[in-house]
């Protein structure tokens, strides 16, 4: 269930399911990638528990790669409940 509210919580600081271009994870981070980096709220995300850093990482000079730094083991839960409301991408 946790993970449940924070998925709801992380959508929302994205800027909502319709902002998400890409999602994946591994073993420690979740990685998205966002149609309008502008809409991203990263205090609200920052403050989200497990969440421990949010990461943006340049990829080329049009794309940015945000990474929600989790720890191990946290990072599935987070991807498989952001994939139900978002759909794989």
């Amino acid at each position: 269930m946790e993970n449940q509210r924070l998925a709801t919580a992380v959508l929302a600081a994205l800027g909502g399911a319709d902002n998400v271009a890409a999602l994946r994870y591994c073993a420690s981070r979740v990685r998205l990638k966002l149609h309008d980096n502008t809409q991203i709220d990263r205090q609200l995300i920052e403050q989200q528990p497990p969440v421990r850093a949010l990461l943006e990482v340049t990829l080329s000079p049009q794309l940015t790669e945000f990474q929600l730094v989790m720890g191990p083991g946290q990072s599935r839960p987070l991807y498989q409940a952001l994939v139900e409301r978002v759909g794989e991408k």
